[in-house]
């Protein structure tokens, strides 16, 4: 089963240019964990203990406030989860849960840190990709308050 998850491993634009040896090592520095739907794996507000990465199925981001759920964003295939309130060590500021059955190879705090100081190349493309995730939430963040102050309508 690790090997076909290593082929997904390579498959994914995060992960563009590893070879199959190099998904492998990625796969041995954690553990893959298969979920049935509707699972909660983070809480909003925990300690942050791991890193996924997602292998199949899909995922939702979401928050609870004023007794509602808000889901942020659906996630599949591909998304590293969880990565900024470790690296930033804040609690997680999002819960996390399957919509349908999904795998994800699970790294502990220890491991990611050291996946990310003993490769640079890797560092590289998750903060890359952490911040571009940041960044796209900002505008949207922005788009949504300009559109409440102007009456629906975006100006520019």
């Amino acid at each position: 089963m690790n090997e076909e998850y290593a082929e997904k491993i390579v498959g994914f634009p995060l992960f563009q240019g590893f070879t199959l040896a190099g998904a492998r090592m990625l796969l041995e520095c954690g553990e893959v964990k298969e979920y049935s739907p509707d699972e909660v794996l983070f809480k909003e507000g925990d300690l942050p203990t791991v890193v996924l990465l997602v292998l199949t199925g899909k995922m939702q981001v979401f928050v609870e406030r004023q007794g509602r759920e808000l889901v942020l964003t659906d996630v599949g295939p591909g998304t590293i989860l969880g990565e900024l309130a470790l690296l930033c060590g804040i609690r997680r500021s999002a819960s996390v849960r399957t919509s349908e059955k999904s795998a994800a190879l699970q790294w502990s705090a220890t491991a990611f840190r050291h996946l990310l100081l003993s490769n640079v190349w890797l560092s590289e493309r998750i903060f890359k990709e952490s911040l571009r995730t940041l960044i796209e939430k900002e505008r949207a963040l922005i788009d949504t308050l300009t559109r409440s102050q102007t009456g629906g309508k975006l100006t520019e």
